[in-house]
This record gives structure tokens, C-alpha cells and sequence, in this order.
């Protein structure tokens, strides 16, 4: 082999690295890994964020009591929620506009599966199971204690926020928000008389059980960004803004709208909402997330669920994850020690 071919087999093997190193280089010009912080910092928001979506849902069944007690106990900064209102004027927490992937409503209501949630009054909800089909969906995950998990309301997660060691904020979506004409002042008025927004909130009464000197004990609960709210649409964003313009706001996107839209016109369309963005992890690309915080809009992406997305979130500039692992986020931005989950599982009182 001659010393000419030696050299073109070692160019062409380099070409991947150099690529990759190019890339990265590009992609920390565009959006350095820190370059939120300040825009973060000044909403009072952590740097990054992890953010518990629909609880540890990974771990529980999504948006019930387990889940969302799991989250606070593990520390996540915000338990995420989606907000929806029943027939008779309940605010609660569910992400599909029906009940049929997530309870037993088949059986307890024959064909009323496919009825949304404004259809059931709360005390029919109440009757539903919302934490078995969990065990049978993941059975490596499955818990006897799971079984016939009950509907949570708005303020049974404030009050699941309040009660711990961690005082973690609240995260809240208005789900199809067209569906229930008036629920962004719903939510803003019990907000408010719950004292989460409106005044300023201190944890003077909260336990001093954690070891500081191992784990940081969460007070994003305490602070002036207790509460965020997010939607896919935008008009809601905007009566949120208009009716409680001092709580931070997430407009949130998904890959439909950004093949739509635009980039340039949903960091403007947020720009006007005052808004933070909200992005699925498929449109968090450091050209992205670099105009979006020269635009002054703090990023926070979803779902990111693996460690390398994680890595790869951080390198590209987002301010914080949603997550449905959030004792693995938590622990790749050094917020815990190892964590054992079962003992934590087995520790909860749901």
C-alpha cells in the first residue's frame, strides 16, 4: 500500500469527525448551551428546568396522584398538567380529549368512550380508574397500588405542590381550550384564591427534612414564577396574557405547525404573546433555539425521555425539558444523587 493511499484512507476516515465536530462548533455559534440563562433568570425560572411531564410518568400512571407525588419527591422544578373542564365547572387533569386510552370509562360508561371530558360530570368521573391500564402497558413497571387511581383536579396538584419537602411550581396547559369557552379565567380566578398568583408566596412552613448537603431542596413554589402556563394556541396564550400578565407563558409548538408557520413567524407570533416557546425536541435545533432567545424567548423543549436527547437538548440551547423521566433528567444535570426508585415508589402514600 503506498504512502498516497495510506493518506486518502486516513482523509476519508476523518471526514465523519470533522463533520461532526464542524456541526457542534456551528451549533454553539448559533445557541450557546447558557445563552437562556438571563432570559430564564429574570422570569425566575431555573436554569434549566426540568420539568415533570404529566408527573413522573414514566414511573406511574400519567396525571394521577402517584405520579405526580413521585415528581415532587424526586425534586423536579414543575409538575406539568392538562387542563380541562368537566360539565359541571371542574377543572381537571387529563391530556386526551376522551377517556378511553387511560381508564376503564368502556366499562363503567358503554358507549360513552369516546364522549369528551366536558360530557362527564366530576362524580362520574370519580368512578373511573385511571391507574390500571399503566400495569398492563408496562408491565415492568406495574404496581398492585396503581389499581383504581382516581381523576385529578387542579387543586389536587396545588395541594400535592404544597405538601412536601420539595415545593416544586405548577406547569399548566389549557387543553383544547375551545372546547371550554372562559377557562383561562377559571383557572386564573382558583389560582388566585389558592394564592399562586396574585401575591407574592413564601415557604416559611416548609420542612426541613433534606440534607442540603446532598440535595437541594426545590422552592420554584415559593418564587415569582410558581406558576407557568402553556397552549398550542395561540389565542388562549393571549387571554392568559391579558387576565395574568405577570405569569410567565409558554407558546408551544408541535411539527405540524412549524411546517405550516415557520420558525421565524412562531418566535415573532411568541415575541407578541410575550411568551416564552414550547417546542417538541424535533424543532429544538440550535437554529432554532438561537433566534428564539436573540428574540428574548426563554425555550423549553418536549418530550425528551433519553439521555443523549438530553445531551443533545443542553448542546443546542434549551432552558429546560419536558420530561417523563425526570429522576433520569435530574440526575444528568447533577440536581440528585443516585436515585433508588422502587424504595421511592414503595415510600409514597398515594
Amino acid at each position: 500500500m503506498t504512502l498516497r493511499t495510506i493518506r486518502l484512507i486516513l482523509f476519508i476516515t476523518l471526514i465523519p469527525e470533522v463533520l461532526i465536530l464542524g456541526f457542534f462548533v456551528y451549533a454553539r455559534i448559533q445557541s450557546p448551551p447558557k445563552a437562556g440563562r438571563m432570559i430564564a433568570n429574570a422570569l425566575g425560572i431555573p436554569h434549566p428546568a426540568v420539568i415533570a411531564h404529566r408527573g413522573a410518568s414514566y414511573l406511574a400512571p400519567e396525571e394521577t396522584r402517584a405520579a405526580y407525588l413521585i415528581a415532587r419527591d424526586l425534586g423536579a422544578d414543575y409538575l406539568e398538567g392538562d387542563v380541562q373542564r368537566t360539565k359541571d365547572g371542574i377543572l381537571v387533569l387529563l391530556h386526551d380529549d376522551t377517556l378511553e386510552r387511560t381508564s376503564n370509562v368502556a366499562e363503567v360508561f358503554p358507549g360513552r368512550q369516546k364522549d369528551t371530558i366536558d360530557r362527564f360530570t366530576y362524580a362520574e368521573l370519580l368512578k373511573l380508574d385511571l391507574g390500571s391500564w399503566f400495569n398492563s402497558a408496562n408491565p415492568d413497571r406495574a404496581n398492585d397500588r396503581f389499581k383504581g387511581l382516581k381523576i385529578q383536579t387542579v387543586e389536587d396538584l396545588l395541594a400535592i405542590a404544597e405538601g412536601g419537602n420539595h415545593r416544586p411550581g405548577v406547569y399548566l396547559e389549557t387543553k383544547s381550550p375551545e372546547r371550554y369557552p372562559g377557562v383561562e379565567k377559571d383557572l386564573v380566578d382558583l389560582l388566585t384564591k389558592r394564592g399562586w398568583i396574585g401575591r407574592d408566596r413564601v415557604c416559611a412552613d416548609t420542612p426541613a427534612l433534606i440534607d442540603e448537603s446532598v440535595i437541594r431542596p426545590v422552592r420554584v413554589g415559593c418564587g415569582k414564577a410558581a406558576v407557568i402556563f402553556q397552549s398550542f394556541s395561540a389565542e388562549s396564550v393571549q387571554v392568559l396574557k391579558n387576565i395574568a400578565a405577570t405569569v410567565p407563558r409558554v407558546y408551544l409548538v408541535d411539527e405540524e405547525m412549524g411546517a405550516r408557520d415557520g420558525w421565524p413567524a412562531l418566535v415573532e407570533k411568541a415575541r407578541s404573546l410575550d411568551a416564552g416557546m414550547g417546542p417538541v425536541g424535533y424543532l429544538s435545533y440550535p437554529w432554532h433555539t438561537g433566534p428564539a432567545h436573540r428574540a428574548g424567548r426563554l425555550v423549553h423543549s418536549y418530550t425528551i425521555n433519553k439521555k443523549w436527547q438530553l445531551w443533545l437538548m443542553n448542546q443546542f440551547g434549551s432552558d429546560g425539558v419536558f420530561t417523563d423521566r425526570s429522576e433520569m433528567a435530574l440526575a444528568h444535570f447533577d440536581r440528585v444523587p443516585p436515585l433508588d426508585t422502587k424504595k421511592l415508589i414503595a415510600e409514597s402514600v398515594f
